[in-house]
């Protein structure tokens, strides 16, 4: 083998070997950069003072069912299931031809009513006429002063107007139908925000303060369950409802901007609370966060490796009784641990993990 011919070889060795190399390397920045599995945790602390969770409706913040409060027939349509409106602009108008011949007609009786009532007001001062004349053609001109009222309000019914800026949800009436004054013609709807409405029983409400509105409450979402949206307290039902035995509690949210939501949908609610009890030194965890296998019951704790990323630790645990508060951990935890409480599939000892926000 000629020298040249070993240079040659030697080149090529040297190309391949960087190539392996290079490639070796993509690999294990591939690896490095593999997204960590996302996890849920709660903070162990003495007491019942725990993060509960409910599930809540979306509404909107303000809705309004329409109708027109005259009857007559559709003659023009102009807004359907879905459009922005804004305050005062026209959904829809009734054909205005027989209200406006009442119109004119009531015009022309309140005109007759009020000459005669002039003329009479000048012969009463001359005698000309007796009291109960006078005061017949007052009654006449005040009768027609109210029937021209009602005509042009009358009018006025047939152009149906948005209340308020908003969306049309729901229409249930198309153009040229005949309709009564009972008849609904659409629902809008302020989406600006939302309101979201949760059910309590009466055993959690029951060991809640009137004073104690202010607790942390925040909405989760299906499909982004890493953004919490915070919620501001609206109102509470005094009053439970028959069937459930549950009270009911709203929330307003501000409209979010990331993703797409709408009346109706469902939501997790949850809430920080604090049972009243300074007596309870006791350790509670939600129970679906106390798994079991068979070694034991135990619970996935993360240890801490930065703010945002953590290590998983199986945790073996003695418990108590599960009530409202959940479930009792006799033996295992210390205060300060951080429990796993959502993301536990897939789960094992070692495994690095994305911190979400706690709840």
């Amino acid at each position: 083998m000629t020298p040249k011919t070993l240079l040659k070889l030697s080149c090529a060795s040297m190309a391949f070997l960087t190539l392996m190399a290079c490639s070796k390397e993509e690999v294990a920045n591939q690896v490095t950069e593999a997204p960590l599995k996302p996890v849920r945790t709660m903070t162990v602390s003495l007491g019942s003072v725990s993060e509960k969770s409910f599930t809540g409706v979306v509404d909107a913040v303000k809705t309004a069912e329409l109708g027109f409060r005259v009857s007559g027939e559709l003659t023009s349509v102009k807004s359907k299931e879905g459009d922005f409106v804004e305050k005062g602009q026209v959904l829809a108008t009734l054909d205005q031809t027989d209200f406006k011949i009442a119109l004119d007609a009531n015009q022309a009786e309140f005109d007759r009513a009020s000459a005669e009532f002039k003329r009479a007001q000048s012969l009463i001062t001359q005698g000309a006429i007796s009291t109960a004349d006078f005061e017949k053609l007052k009654a006449q001109k005040s009768n027609a002063t109210a029937q021209l009222n009602s005509a042009k309000q009358n009018l006025k019914y047939t152009v149906l107007k948005a209340p308020f800026k908003g969306v049309i949800a729901k229409q249930y009436l198309s153009n040229f139908e005949k309709i009564s004054s009972s008849m609904s013609f659409a629902i809008i709807q302020d989406i600006s925000a939302f309101e979201v409405k949760i059910n309590i029983p009466e055993s959690v409400m029951i060991k809640l303060k009137r004073d104690e509105e202010d607790r942390p409450v925040y909405a989760v979402f299906d499909g982004n369950q890493d953004k919490h949206y915070p919620l501001a307290f609206k109102e509470v039902s005094t009053r439970a409802d028959e069937k459930t035995q549950t009270y009911a509690v709203k929330f307003v949210m501000d409209e979010p901007k990331d993703i797409n939501l709408l009346p109706g949908m469902s939501a997790r609610v949850y809430a920080e609370l604090n049972i009243h009890d300074k007596s309870i030194k006791e350790i509670f965890v939600p129970a679906h966060s106390v798994l079991e296998d068979s070694q034991g019951r135990f619970v996935y704790v993360v240890n801490d490796a930065s703010e945002t990323q953590g290590e998983i630790e199986r945790r073996a645990v003695v418990v108590g009784e599960l009530n409202e508060n959940g479930i009792l951990i006799l033996q295992g935890l210390d205060v300060g641990d951080r429990v796993v409480t959502a993301g536990m599939s897939k789960m094992s000892p070692g495994l690095m993990v994305r911190l979400m926000a706690e709840g």
